[in-house]
């Protein structure tokens, strides 16, 4: 884990009233297998999750892909933690799912209930969608 990255992310999180980072910034110096899908019987490993969800963020039918943090500082020795994934674009909650498919989320669906704020709805046209981990 990159400490000095991860000391600047808690701290700009720490600053926001409902703290999200792009995938990209999230799992850059992230390899802290605590930090996302941590209930998971079997971790897919940081490598799938960064590989997947940086990827689903270059896609022609998604805008933009966030990390909705859940906890900014866990420990000294803990990147930030997210349960939850929002993916701004025109993809199908299907098509999601199955992308997402080897994470193994609990849940994919309407972002709409999850507290997303104004600010960062207002950067985009399309739509929200969720993947939730327990």
């Amino acid at each position: 884990m990159d400490i000095a990255k991860c000391k600047r992310l808690k701290a700009e999180l720490a600053a926001q009233e409902r703290p999200t980072v792009s995938v990209e910034r999230y799992f850059d110096g992230n390899d802290d297998e605590a930090s996302i899908g941590c209930n998971l019987a079997e971790h897919p490993g940081m490598d799938a999750f960064r590989e997947i969800l940086v990827g689903l963020a270059k896609r022609p039918d998604v805008e933009a892909v966030y990390a909705l943090i859940a906890e900014v500082d866990p420990g000294d020795d803990y990147w930030p933690f997210t349960d939850t994934i929002l993916v701004f674009g025109d993809i199908e909650a299907d098509e999601l799912r199955q992308v997402l498919g080897d994470l193994e989320p609990d849940e994919v669906g309407a972002a709409s209930e999850l507290g997303v704020t104004d600010d960062l709805r207002s950067k985009h046209a399309a739509p929200a969608l969720a993947a939730w981990w327990d």
